[in-house]
This record gives structure tokens, C-alpha cells and sequence, in this order.
């Protein structure tokens, strides 16, 4: 049996779990050997969706996307030069994940790097579907599951939407530069007017407006769902879509409540959650 470098797991879980991330509340219904190969696929997304928004110049960027490109190119046994991946290989996920599939999040994260705004709410549909889709093949990849075309267009949409909206709270810079356009122009308001402070009511309109369409989105991605793979596979995954969609709802009623970081999750979240996990794990 491979033991896995303690300080190698705390990474992965530094990287992983941010304070107040859903992962931190979503983990906790994981058992043991489902936690550790999620907190390492995790870890690695965030090494690498990370890096377009560095504080660093655009040289440095490109030169860690090209290494991680190159290591991720590499054979699955072959040593490796960061602990993430050491953790991928020692847990034995690795060898469930292609080359192509993981090559998928370097590929997103080169479309960060210069983002620009949507035309229109449908262009953004398109666009999120497509880089929102590497996340949840890659965690499907680990049951050896899948589900139909269209429910992962509209889940992968929908994901998207909802970690998009989520950022306004952290005041991201790229969220208010990347609005589409027609957005913009139905509330009559300009980037530069949204990041006011306090936060503006057009503002929350918008929030509200996004966090309808990504509950639209995820009707359509969850209706005559089926997920293969055998009892309890994705049940992680469709746990994750279920609390995205229950703080969509929350956001949908008080988008105002999304702008003060600091909300967590509290017992009746625990509850939903605890029902679900045991109803999934059956299924």
C-alpha cells in the first residue's frame, strides 16, 4: 500500500477547501476513500483555474500553464514534480483520468487569460458550457460514470453561473468586466457604476436576474437526469448541484445577503444535505 505524504495531502486540502467554499460543507458527508481522491482533483482545478487571475505578470502565467501542461502530458506513472499530482498517482485516480480530459484545464484556463464580455446571456451559455464541462467530466471520470449530452450541457452551464455569481462576494474584477453586454444594456448601468460601494440595487437586480437564469438552467440539466455507473456513483456531484441550486434560490430572494462575505451554512443545510447523501448513497 502507497502511503501518501502528509504534507502532500495538506496542500491538497489548503488548495481544495478555501474557508467557506461548498467543497469545506460538501466534504463532510464524504467517507474516507471518497474524500481523498476528490480533495487532489479538486486541488489540482484550483492550481491550475487559478493562474489567469494571479497577481503576476502575463510571462509568469503562460510558463506555468506550459509546465503544468507538460506534467499533465506526462505518462500516469511517471514522477512527478508536485505534490498534487503526487497525490493523483499515489491514490491511484490518476490512472481513471485521460490525457485529453485533463488537458481540458490547462486549455480553460488559456481562455481566462483574456477574457472578454458576452454579446448576450446565450453567447455566456455556450461559453460556460463548454469550460464549466472539463470540472464535471473529470469528477464523473472517477466512478467511471456519465450522464446524457444535454443534462451536462445545462449542469455545466448552471455550475458555472452559480461560481460565477458567487465571486461578486470576493469582488472579483473579472466578474464585472466579463457581464454580457445585453445584460448591461436591459439594466442601463456601466461596469464601472456596478463596483460602487455600497453595493448599488442595480447590482442585486442583476445578481437576482443571473441567479434565475442559472436555476432555469438547472431545471433543464436535472430533469430525466440519469446518471451511469452503479449505485452511488456521482453522488458527490449531484450533491454539489443540490446545494448550488438551494443558494441560488436564497440568493434569488436576498442577492444583497451574496455581497457581504461570510455567509456559511447552517443547520438546515446540514439536514438537506445529510437526507440527500443517505438517499444518494442508496440510489
Amino acid at each position: 500500500m502507497v502511503v501518501i505524504s502528509e504534507s502532500d495531502l495538506g496542500l491538497c486540502r489548503e488548495l481544495a477547501i478555501p474557508r467557506g467554499s461548498l467543497f469545506e460543507f460538501t466534504s463532510r458527508f464524504l467517507t474516507a476513500n471518497k474524500l481523498q481522491p476528490l480533495l487532489a482533483l479538486y486541488a489540482l482545478q484550483q492550481a491550475v483555474s487559478s493562474i489567469p487571475r494571479m497577481p503576476v505578470d502575463d510571462a509568469v502565467k503562460w510558463a506555468k500553464l506550459k509546465w503544468w501542461s507538460e506534467e499533465l502530458a506526462a505518462e500516469p506513472d511517471a514522477p512527478s514534480r508536485h505534490p498534487v499530482l503526487r497525490v493523483l498517482q499515489q491514490s491511484g485516480v490518476r490512472e481513471h483520468l485521460s490525457a485529453d480530459l485533463l488537458q481540458g484545464l490547462v486549455k480553460d484556463a488559456v481562455i481566462e487569460m483574456d477574457p472578454a464580455a458576452d454579446n448576450n446571456i446565450d453567447a455566456m451559455f455556450v461559453r460556460l458550457a463548454a469550460s464549466g464541462e472539463t470540472g464535471l467530466l473529470l469528477e464523473m471520470a472517477l466512478d467511471d460514470a456519465a450522464v446524457d449530452t444535454e443534462n451536462l450541457r445545462y449542469l455545466s452551464a448552471a455550475s458555472g453561473l452559480y461560481a460565477y455569481i458567487s465571486n461578486f462576494s470576493s469582488d472579483h474584477w473579472a466578474e464585472y468586466q466579463s457581464l454580457p453586454l445585453d445584460v448591461l444594456a436591459q439594466f442601463d448601468v456601466s461596469r464601472q457604476s456596478l463596483q460602487q460601494q455600497p453595493a448599488s440595487d442595480e447590482l442585486s437586480k442583476i445578481i437576482v436576474f443571473l441567479a434565475n437564469r442559472a436555476d432555469k438552467w438547472y431545471q433543464q440539466g436535472l430533469s430525466g437526469l440519469h446518471v451511469s455507473g452503479g449505485p452511488g456513483a456521482c453522488a458527490h456531484l449531484q450533491l454539489r448541484w443540490a446545494m448550488e441550486n438551494r443558494r441560488l434560490l436564497e440568493i434569488r430572494k436576498n442577492a444583497k445577503h451574496l455581497l457581504h462575505p461570510g455567509k456559511s451554512y447552517g443547520p438546515s443545510d446540514a439536514w438537506f444535505a445529510w437526507r440527500l447523501s443517505r438517499r444518494l448513497g442508496r440510489s
